[in-house]
Parts: structure tokens; C-alpha cells; sequence
């Protein structure tokens, strides 16, 4: 899709038998290129704050359940194992309705889809607001909302990166600090609201504050020249026959599993999905350590916001880099994952606050670098026009490996009596994607690096 991207294609020429397909890559990726850079303007950057304000928002309510867990406990008679599922769910049915999302993206561009998104996800938390039973919340707040909010993820960060080519990856990179952001502002916002005026009211204050991200969604208009998603350049005439059928084609379409990048594509989509799997366990752990370690309760929680501010600093810095045309997103993200399965390792042997500061800020760092890089990732490996279905995937798997984390580091807990093997967990699991990554660098099926 870059100029590093056909540089690297036409270094592949000398492994793929039809090199004239590599020339009509190049030609499309030329005109594409062409037109979305003349987009680059004040209204994409307007695009870049709408996705900004609608991450900020439905990642700010989801890291934020926490505050609701007591008085749903106590107002609706559930356990404390039950009000945790309700905001569970919600995450697993946002991330694994990327797909869907993904799917209505390609076809209808974004701007419709985080509409509606906002409005579902607005209906659910006030539908939320008026439960009196366990059953109820599950419908409005996991399910209901949980799909509005997935309807609104996916669209945010494919606007940006369509509107976008020489600094997409900086563009990508602002969007997705609004998960800190708003995580940030909203704590203290449901905070006093719970004290003052209830959960009830808390949520549909919340809901209104969702509804009015229609107005973010009607800016995430599709730029000229990516109006419809057009079938890959590189596939020769006769796969066209070969199109998927059923269940894999529904959720990803016709292009992605044929397209000649898909075996690379699914080495990274694993790696992620591991890495996933042992992001959440250093951030859930982080206070008690420090409780431990002799830190007191106010700069123990302290070190959870030094890690989000850190992993938003990342996020910047990783977009500024994918930006280089001598940067790789692939290199930088294996490097920045391997590197992020130190400080895990480390933790449990901290004994001051000082140094407990220094790994939580290193950590956060390292993976908020990870994550900004995903979208310049998979443009650099299948182009723009297969981003909604790639990212759709990777959103869907990061959701269920996110579920499945705490509960496992939890149980090792449990059975070990200790926090310190979760935490040894977490960094074996980081430095195993960290492999995943590099598999997918020196994969035989992608001519398009030099090996």
C-alpha cells in the first residue's frame, strides 16, 4: 500500500510466477495512494477526533465496571461472580462482533455502522439503567450494548487508517489513546455521580454520553476512490471459483482467505491473540504487589494510571515510527513484545516503589507501542482494501483471549498461593508471541520481505 510495502513486492518478484501481477499491484497501490493522500486534510483529521472521542467513550465504560460491581451486588441481590460476568461478556461480545462489524464496514463503509453502533450501544446502557434482575443486564448491558460498542470499535480505527497513507500510522496511534483517555476521565465521573445520584443514573448519564457519539460516527465518511471494497489485485483469474464458502466466508469475506498474504496474516492474528492472552495479568496484579511490597493503597493504584499514561505514550511514539518509511510495523511490534516480557519477569523481585514505577511505565510503554502498530501492521502485510476483515478477526480474537486470561493467571493463583508464577505466565506467554511474530516475518509464504 506504501512505498516500503511495493519496494518489498518488488524484491518478492523473483518467487512469484506471474511477476506482471506484482506490476498491477503496484499500479493499483499507485492510484489508490494517489487519491487518499490528496484526503489528508482537516477533515481527516476531524475523522481522527470522532474515532478519538468513540474509543474514549466505549473503552472508558468497559475498563470502568469495576465501580459499578458493589452496588449491583447489592441493589439486585447477585453475587460478586455474577457482576463481574455481566461486564465480561460485554468485552467478549465487542470483540467477537468486530467480525460481523468488519464485514458491514467493507460493504457500506464506516460511517453508518458507528452510527448505529453509538445508538445500539446508548439503547443497551439505558436499557441497563432500568433492570431489576441478573437476566435483564445481561441483555442490555452485555449484549445490547457489548454489539453497539463492537459496531462503533471497528469503524473508528478503519476510518482513520482509510483516510490516511504517509502518517496513517501516527493518525492510528492518536485514535487509539482514547482508551486511556477515557478511561481517565470517566472513573472519576461515574465516581461522583455513583455517590451523589446512584448506578441508575449514573448509566443513562453514561448512555447519553454514547447516543451523542452519532455525530462522531456521521464524520467517518469514506474517502473517494475506497467506495466499495474491490477484490485483491494479486489473485490470479481462475481462484475466483475458489471463493470460500459458508461459515468462513460469511465472517470474512471473499478476498481475505484467498488473498496469496493470508498464511503470514494468520501467523501475526496468533501471535497477537497470545499476546492478548497475557496483556490484562501484569495491570490486574500490579496493586496487590505493591501492597506487598510495603507500598501504600493510593500510590499502589497510582501505578496503574503511570502504566496507562505510559502505554498512551507508547501508542504515540509507535505511530510516529510506523510513519518512517525505514521502519517495519512487523519488526517494531515483535521487538516491542519481546521487550514487554522483561518487566512481567521482574516484578515480583521489585521491593521499592521507585522500581515498581520504573517496570509498570516500562510495561506500558512497550505495549501500547504493540498496539498502535496493529493497523499499520496489516495494512503493510494485505493492503487497505482487506483491513475491515483483518482487523474484524484480530478484534475478535484479542476478545475471547482477553476472557480467558484472568481467569487462568487467577486459578494459577489459587493453586500456587503465590502472584509471582501468574506474572512468570504473562512474560512466557509475551516472549512466545514475540516467536509468533518473527515466524511471521520469516514465513517461506511471504515473498513480499527479504528473507
Amino acid at each position: 500500500m506504501g512505498t516500503s510495502r511495493r519496494q518489498s513486492l518488488s524484491l518478492g518478484v523473483t518467487h512469484c510466477p506471474l511477476p506482471q501481477l506484482v506490476e498491477e499491484v503496484e499500479e493499483q497501490e499507485e492510484r489508490v495512494d494517489e487519491l487518499v493522500e490528496r484526503q489528508e486534510n482537516a477533515w481527516d483529521w476531524l475523522v481522527v477526533f470522532a474515532s478519538f472521542l468513540c474509543l474514549c467513550v466505549l473503552d472508558g465504560v468497559s475498563y470502568t465496571f469495576g465501580m459499578f460491581l458493589e452496588p449491583l451486588t447489592r441493589d439486585l441481590g447477585i453475587g460478586l461472580g455474577a457482576a463481574s460476568m455481566v461486564g465480561s461478556l460485554q468485552v467478549a461480545v465487542t470483540c467477537v462482533s468486530g467480525v460481523f462489524a468488519a464485514r458491514v464496514v467493507g460493504a457500506v463503509g464506516p460511517r453508518p455502522v458507528a452510527m448505529v453502533g453509538a445508538l445500539l450501544g446508548g439503547a443497551g446502557l439505558l436499557g441497563a439503567s432500568l433492570c431489576t434482575d441478573f437476566s435483564a443486564l445481561l441483555a442490555t448491558y452485555s449484549l445490547v450494548a457489548g454489539l453497539g460498542f463492537g459496531l462503533m470499535y471497528v469503524p473508528a480505527v478503519v476510518a482513520v487508517a482509510e483516510h490516511f497513507t504517509t502518517r496513517r500510522a501516527l493518525a492510528t496511534g492518536l485514535c487509539v489513546c482514547g482508551t486511556g483517555v477515557g478511561t481517565s476521565l470517566l472513573a472519576p465521573l461515574e465516581e461522583v455521580l455513583l455517590e451523589d445520584a446512584g448506578w441508575r443514573t449514573t448509566l443513562r448519564v453514561v448512555a447519553l454520553l454514547c447516543t451523542l457519539c452519532v455525530l462522531c460516527g456521521a464524520a467517518m465518511t469514506r474517502p473517494e476512490g475506497l467506495e466499495v471494497q474491490e477484490e485483491h489485485p494479486a489473485l490470479l483469474p481462475q481462484q475466483e471459483e475458489q471463493a470460500p464458502r459458508g461459515l468462513v466466508r460469511l465472517l470474512l469475506g471473499p478476498d481475505l482467505p484467498r488473498s496469496p498474504l493470508f498464511i503470514p496474516f494468520l501467523f501475526v492474528a496468533v501471535a497477537d491473540a497470545l499476546a492478548t492472552l497475557a496483556l490484562f495479568l501484569p495491570f490486574l496484579f500490579l496493586p496487590d504487589l505493591a501492597k506487598d511490597a510495603g507500598v501504600d493503597a493510593t500510590k499502589a493504584a497510582t501505578l496503574v494510571s503511570v502504566a496507562g499514561l505510559s502505554s498512551s505514550l507508547g501508542r504515540i511514539l509507535s505511530g510516529l515510527l510506523c510513519d518512517r518509511p525505514w521502519c517495519d510495523p512487523l519488526i517494531l511490534t515483535m521487538l516491542s513484545v519481546g521487550l514487554a516480557s522483561v518487566p512481567p519477569l521482574l516484578l515480583p523481585m521489585a521491593t521499592s516503589f521507585t522500581s515498581l514505577l520504573l517496570l509498570a511505565a516500562a510495561y506500558g510503554l512497550l505495549t501500547g507501542a504493540w498496539i498502535a502498530a496493529t493497523s499499520p501492521l496489516l495494512v503493510s502485510i494485505l493492503g487497505i482494501q482487506l483491513l475491515p476483515a483483518a482487523f474484524g478477526l484480530m478484534t475478535a480474537a484479542q476478545g475471547l483471549a482477553a476472557l480467558a486470561g484472568p481467569p487462568l493467571a487467577g486459578a494459577l493463583v489459587e493453586y500456587v498461593g503465590k502472584r509471582g508464577p501468574a506474572l512468570q505466565l504473562s512474560s512466557a506467554i509475551l516472549f512466545l508471541a514475540a516467536i509468533g511474530f518473527l515466524l511471521a516475518y520469516r514465513s517461506p509464504f511471504a515473498p513480499f520481505y527479504v528473507i
